[in-house]
């Protein structure tokens, strides 16, 4: 296409402009002229050196490196406290240090500084885990994370937001819980989220926009939620709650991603059908506008990538008590909608696979069965 031809594009409420140049523009011309492909090529990850089968483990990506840590490793519900590290350009793994890594654990989560992953909660032997690690992959070296003044939990928001981890929500052995903490790796110490946010809650989605953090849905174990709420992280205070106004239907285990510009919330389940719709709310005008709908099986316990200007969900499983395992996918921009992403046999079903996105390749490790068996291995896609 010459960069002197402009093709117009409607997005539903948004007109851009299909060229070669401008942020928007930009990424009309990838998503509308480049149509998505239904039939990704996904190659297997080699298994030299490769993490032992898991699920429930954490997973990020470094800018370098695909880093695998815990999770459970078998049947009887055993987790480790080891992993591996990717390398997508040598395709290689290495084997993470051990010492003086966090207990072993599982349904933990992970999120990436820029320097660190930052390994916090779960379930270890014992009990919840309220103490964690900070991992160097610069120098295969682990440095402890005091115990938060929180108790541990499983199924938080955990996030990094600019400057410090921000955990908030998530189960324990006595419910839903509503209070949260950040942790500053510069300082090595934890503050207490003030109170006023949200109703406890499990399973809920939570993004940092840059300049806040936006919580909204999951569950109380006993009921569901469709509301949301504001958080000024720089003044520590809970701000106003999103608008129910074209919001989503209630619902937990959804998947939710910061576009750059929207919280993005699709999928999950709230005790009936699995659900295959959502909505994108826009904290500059606090609106929530409708996805497109399409094709896609709705799903839960599935992975979701977003590349910088399309959202791709794969696997997870359906169906009463999630009892099916689905092996096909969904590709979704603003101005195509959605576009059903094929099977493949390189990439067995699986539910709680961790998925990563590289700038340039979807990358899936571990996960399990129908019988919650951990699965080893995985396969990446470039896009």
């Amino acid at each position: 296409m010459s960069k002197h031809v402009s093709q117009v594009v409607v997005l539903g409420l948004f007109l851009v402009a299909c060229g070669s140049e401008g942020g928007d523009v930009k990424e009309a011309c990838v998503t509308a002229c480049h149509p998505r492909d239904p039939n990704l090529a996904w190659n297997p990850l080699p298994s030299e050196g490769a993490p032992s089968a898991r699920r429930l483990h954490a997973m990020v990506w470094t800018g370098k490196e695909v880093l695998v840590w815990g999770g459970i490793v078998d049947g009887a519900g055993n987790s480790t406290g080891d992993g591996a590290a990717y390398d997508p350009a040598t395709d290689r793994w290495r084997p993470i240090s051990t010492t003086s890594a966090p207990s072993a654990r599982h349904s933990h989560q992970a999120v990436w500084t820029g320097t660190r992953m930052l390994v916090w909660g779960g379930f270890e032997k014992g009990g919840y885990a309220k103490a964690g690690g900070a991992y160097d992959p610069a120098t295969d070296t682990w440095s402890a994370i005091p115990e938060a003044p929180i108790g541990g939990r499983t199924r938080q928001v955990s996030l990094w937001a600019g400057t410090s981890m921000l955990v908030w929500g998530g189960l324990d052995g006595a419910g839903a819980l509503a209070d949260g903490a950040t942790y500053n790796l510069a300082t090595g110490a934890w503050q207490k989220l003030p109170a006023g946010g949200p109703k406890g809650r499990a399973s809920h989605v939570g993004v940092w926009t840059g300049a806040e953090v936006l919580v909204w849905g999951g569950t109380d174990t006993l009921d569901w939620f469709a509301d949301g709420q504001h958080l000024d992280v720089a003044g520590n205070a809970w701000a106003s709650p999103t608008t129910s106004a074209g919001a989503p239907s209630l619902r937990e285990s959804a998947t939710g991603i910061w576009t750059g510009r929207e919280m993005l919330v699709w999928g999950g389940w709230n005790g009936g059908d699995y659900l295959s719709d959502g909505a994108l709310y826009d904290p500059s005008t606090a609106a929530w506008y409708a996805m497109a709908a399409g094709a896609l099986r709705g799903r839960s316990d599935h992975i979701s990538i977003w590349t910088g200007d399309e959202l791709v969900v794969w696997g997870g499983c359906t169906d009463d008590s999630c009892s099916t395992l689905l092996d096909d996918g969904g590709s979704y921009t603003r101005d195509r909608g959605w576009v059903v992403l094929q099977p493949s046999a390189t990439l067995s079903a699986r539910r709680g696979a961790g998925g990563v996105w590289t700038g340039r390749d979807v990358v899936v490790f571990g996960g399990g069965d129908v019988n919650f068996k951990p699965i080893g291995g995985g396969a990446r896609a470039t896009l």
